[in-house]
């Protein structure tokens, strides 16, 4: 496993690459890396306002990005939402 530091590194870079393709604005919404337990493999993150093209709400958004970011830093275990 890597270290945590770096593995917070990479989910923060995949989440700015993922904004675009949810065209998540800072002034419609937010997903952001609040912290990574290595030891649980859970992202905390926090996740407001929803996909501005469809209906779709936080809670399903944050099912996608947790399977989007899994695929792509495999030390993630889980992903939760915080306030």
């Amino acid at each position: 496993m890597g270290r945590p530091e770096l593995v917070e590194i990479r989910i923060r870079e995949v989440i700015t690459a993922l904004k675009p393709l949810l065209r998540i604005e800072p002034e419609a919404g937010c997903i952001e890396l609040v912290r990574f337990d290595a030891e649980s493999g859970v992202a905390s993150l926090r996740v407001s306002g929803g996909c501005p093209d469809c209906d779709m709400q936080v809670t399903a958004l944050l099912s996608g990005i947790e399977a989007h970011l899994k695929q792509r830093v495999p030390e993630i275990r889980a992903v939760q939402a915080v306030g």
